[in-house]
């Protein structure tokens, strides 16, 4: 029995204990050129009125909005469930309105007579934005089309309301803006745990002007350009050294110039006879448990003047720094697995 509250379950690629649609191809073999399912982008929190603004659609009613040939379902959870999954994949919607008369189907309102087309994927294409205990949308993962299942009636206070099966059809292929789109817990990281990783913060960087010795060549190092799995360290000490390791190699990668600007200010290492320049995780160690993979990356670690690396920390005007770090970074980033926007990560900095 699947537990309809656990949505971003759903969301994230389907649930682990149901079956995968073994007869997709022969439900809609005339569409077997699409993809299968499959989780591919990011989530979104976004009202209903920017869901009309970025779909050009108009509100018919507190759950439908409408654009010709376009239906998006807005799946309010925290009034109650009104609709269902079925398997995890097939969306049994309640249309718009109720009639008097069952499996009537003279006189249908837009919504429930585009939804009785759903089936003819070039002229109907039909969203589904779900929320619960949140006050946005997030958008359900994929194009929705009418089941092979037949729509039916259900009585409704001694009327008659439509319910459309709508199957779920296609990999992830709509994406709200990317101002919309969140995925991360940022306020779920406690105080305590970004006090320990300044802590450590300032630990390493006093490690890396101790020890770095910078003895290896441009040509010798490279951004991996791949996810890397977190690491179980077995004492701090070693968590720290390997870490200044990284954080060197980031140096040198940035020819030990200041990332904000190459032009700025900046001296001859005691030392070692280098630029010197301070390594910055863009995005902060301290929420390493809200990714899959290691945040103590090259492709994470930015060099920074001290200047510019003591205005992003504690200057009133660090946003538009991080901002031009986060746009400089964004693919790298993804390369990596640490995918975020810039609002969480601009949440991040504020969280501090």
């Amino acid at each position: 029995m699947i537990d309809y509250t656990k949505w971003d379950e759903y969301y994230d690629g389907g649930f682990a204990d149901e079956e995968p649609i073994n007869n997709f191809n022969e439900e809609y073999d005339e569409r077997s050129e699409l993809e299968k399912l499959e989780y591919g982008g990011q989530k979104t929190n976004v009202t209903a009125k920017q869901i009309m603004q970025e779909t050009g659609t108009t509100a018919i009613s507190e759950k439908f909005l409408y654009r010709n040939g376009v239906v998006i379902i807005l799946l309010d959870y925290s009034k109650g469930i009104f609709d269902k999954w079925k398997n995890g994949r097939i969306l049994h919607c309640l249309g718009d309105r109720t009639y008097t008369t069952q499996q009537n189907t003279n006189g249908l309102s837009i919504i429930d007579r585009t939804l009785f087309n759903a089936d003819s994927i070039d002229k109907i294409i039909v969203r589904a934005f779900w929320k619960d205990e949140t006050k946005k949308y997030r958008l359900v993962n994929g194009l929705l089309v009418l089941s092979k299942e037949k729509p039916y009636t259900i009585e409704e206070n001694g009327k008659y309301r439509w319910v459309f099966p709508l199957s779920l059809m296609s990999k992830y292929n709509f994406q709200m803006p990317e101002k919309y789109s969140y995925f991360l817990d940022i306020k779920s990281v406690k105080e305590a745990a970004l006090i320990n990783a300044d802590k450590e913060d300032g630990v390493r960087l006093t490690t890396l002007n101790k020890l770095a010795r910078f003895s290896s060549s441009k040509n010798d190092i490279h951004y991996k350009r791949t996810p890397q799995k977190k690491i179980k360290y077995t004492s701090v000490q070693e968590k720290i050294e390997r870490s200044s390791k990284i954080a060197e190699n980031a140096l040198i990668l940035a020819d030990f110039k200041c990332e904000i600007n190459n032009d700025h200010f900046t001296f001859i290492r005691k030392n070692q006879n280098v630029p010197y320049t301070e390594a910055h995780h863009l995005v902060p160690l301290a929420y390493s448990d809200l990714f899959n993979y290691s945040l103590d990356v090259e492709e994470n670690i930015i060099s920074l003047c001290s200047t510019c690396h003591n205005q992003i920390h504690y200057g009133k005007d660090s946003e538009s720094l991080i901002k031009k770090l986060y746009a400089n970074r964004k693919e790298l980033l993804k390369e990596a697995g640490i995918v975020l926007s810039e609002q969480e990560l601009l949440e991040m900095y504020n969280n501090s």
